[in-house]
C-alpha cells in the first residue's frame, strides 16, 4: 500500500487497515477499532533508540546516603529596640506563640523580649539559621515590634537538661508562659 506521499510499504489495503486501531466510544464503554490510513502515518518509525540499552543486565544499586537524624536544640533568642508600651508587646509574644506553638518561655520588657523554645534541626547550623529568621519572618503576622537581633543562644538537649537540673536556671511554670523581664517596666 503507498500514502500520499509515494511510500510503498508492501502491504495490501486490506491488511492496513485491519493492523490500525483507535479508541471508540460505545456507550459508556470504551474499545478499540480499526481505524483508515492517513496522510500522517509514518511506517518507517521504529524502536532504534532503545537497541543499545542492554535489558538483561542488572539494575546497578546505588547506595544510599545516611541522612543525619534531627536532633533537639534549646534556642534563646533576645531582641531589641525603640521603647514600646509593655502591653504591646506581650500582645505581639502572644500571637506568636499561637503561630509557633513550640514556645518554651517568653519574657518581655519596653524595649527587648526574650523567647525560648525547642526547634529540630540536623545540626547547630541549621537551628542558628531558623533562630535568626523567627521574629523578622513573624514580625507582620504576629505583630511583632520592629526589632533586632542582639543575642542568640542554641544548646544541645543534654545541655538544657542539665542547666534546669541546677539551681541557676530561670524556672518555668507553664509551658508557653510569657512574663514581665526584670518587672517588665524597666529596660
Amino acid at each position: 500500500m503507498s500514502d500520499d506521499r509515494g511510500f510503498t510499504d508492501g502491504r495490501t489495503d486490506a491488511q492496513d487497515v485491519k493492523s490500525r486501531k483507535a479508541v471508540t466510544r460505545r456507550g459508556s464503554n470504551w474499545s478499540t477499532g480499526s481505524v483508515p490510513p492517513g496522510p500522517d502515518d509514518e511506517s518507517l518509525a521504529t524502536l532504534t533508540p532503545l537497541r543499545g540499552i542492554d535489558f538483561t543486565r542488572q539494575a546497578q544499586s546505588v547506595p544510599v546516603v545516611p541522612q543525619d537524624e534531627p536532633a533537639l536544640w534549646f534556642v534563646t533568642i533576645t531582641v531589641s529596640g525603640s521603647r514600646m508600651r509593655p502591653e504591646a508587646v506581650r500582645e505581639g509574644l502572644e500571637r506568636l506563640s499561637m503561630e509557633q506553638p513550640f514556645l518554651v518561655s517568653a519574657g518581655y520588657a519596653r524595649s527587648r523580649a526574650e523567647v525560648r523554645y525547642w526547634d529540630e534541626s540536623t545540626d547547630v547550623e541549621g537551628a542558628v539559621a531558623q533562630a535568626l529568621r523567627l521574629w523578622s519572618d513573624h514580625e507582620i503576622s504576629a505583630g511583632l515590634p520592629h526589632w533586632r537581633v542582639v543575642g542568640l543562644e542554641v544548646v544541645d538537649r543534654d545541655t538544657a537538661r542539665r542547666r534546669w537540673s541546677s539551681e541557676t536556671a530561670p524556672s518555668v511554670m507553664a509551658l508557653g508562659e510569657i512574663r514581665p523581664m526584670d518587672g517588665g517596666q524597666e529596660s
